[in-house]
C-alpha cells in the first residue's frame, strides 16, 4: 500500500470517527445561494460519509457507472430538495438521514456488487432523503443553492470513486471506513 493511500484511507477514518455534533441540519449557517449550495455537502457530516460510502461502494463499477452513481446521487439531492411534498419533520428526517448513513456504510462492508440499476436505485434513494433534509432547512427555495447542492453532490461523488477503484485491491480498508459509517450513523440514530 503507497503512502498516499494510506494518507487517502487515514483522511475517511478519521473523517468517520469526527464527533456527530457536525451533522449537517439545520442548514450549516452558511446562506442560501449558489454558493452555499456547493458547501452545504461538504460541511454536514452526515451527507460527507453517505456520499463517500457510497462513492467507495461505486468504486468497483466500470467507469460509466460510476458517472451513473454520481448522476443520480446529484439529480435526486435535487429533486428532494425541490419536492413540492412536506418531507417528515425533526426526529423523523435526521432518523432518515441517520438510516442513510447506516446503509451506505453497510453496502461498503458488504461489498458486493450490483448491476449498475440497483446500485443507482440506492444512490438515488438515499441522496432523495437528504435532499427532502434540504427542502425543509428552506435554503431550496433560491433558484441558485439548488444546482451548487447537486454539483458539489455529484462532484464529490466523482473525486471519491474514480480514484477508490485504486483501491478494490484492499476490500479490509473498505469494509473498515464501511463498518465507521454505518456506526457513526447508528449513533446519530440513537441521538435524533
Amino acid at each position: 500500500m503507497t503512502s498516499r493511500t494510506i494518507r487517502t484511507l487515514t483522511t475517511l477514518l478519521l473523517a468517520a470517527l469526527t464527533p456527530l455534533t457536525a451533522f449537517a441540519h439545520p442548514g450549516h449557517g452558511v446562506g442560501s445561494g449558489f454558493t452555499a449550495g456547493l458547501m452545504h455537502p461538504l460541511g454536514g457530516l452526515d451527507h460527507v460519509l453517505m456520499i463517500v460510502a457510497v462513492s467507495l461502494w461505486a468504486a468497483q463499477l466500470q467507469p460509466a457507472g460510476r458517472v451513473i452513481i454520481a448522476s443520480c446521487l446529484g439529480l435526486f439531492v435535487a429533486i428532494g430538495a425541490l419536492a413540492p411534498l412536506a418531507p417528515p419533520a425533526g426526529a423523523g428526517l435526521e432518523t432518515a438521514i441517520a438510516l442513510t448513513v447506516i446503509g451506505s456504510g453497510i453496502l461498503l462492508v458488504v461489498g458486493r456488487r450490483w448491476p449498475v440499476w440497483v446500485s443507482a436505485a440506492f444512490a438515488a434513494l438515499f441522496a432523495l432523503i437528504h435532499g427532502f433534509a434540504h427542502g425543509a432547512e428552506g435554503a431550496a427555495m433560491n433558484a441558485s443553492y439548488v444546482p451548487g447542492l447537486a454539483a458539489a453532490t455529484a462532484g464529490l461523488a466523482l473525486l471519491v470513486s474514480f480514484p477508490a477503484a485504486r483501491l478494490q485491491a484492499h476490500q479490509v480498508c473498505l469494509r473498515l471506513i464501511g463498518a465507521l459509517t454505518a456506526i457513526a450513523g447508528t449513533l446519530a440514530l440513537l441521538n435524533a
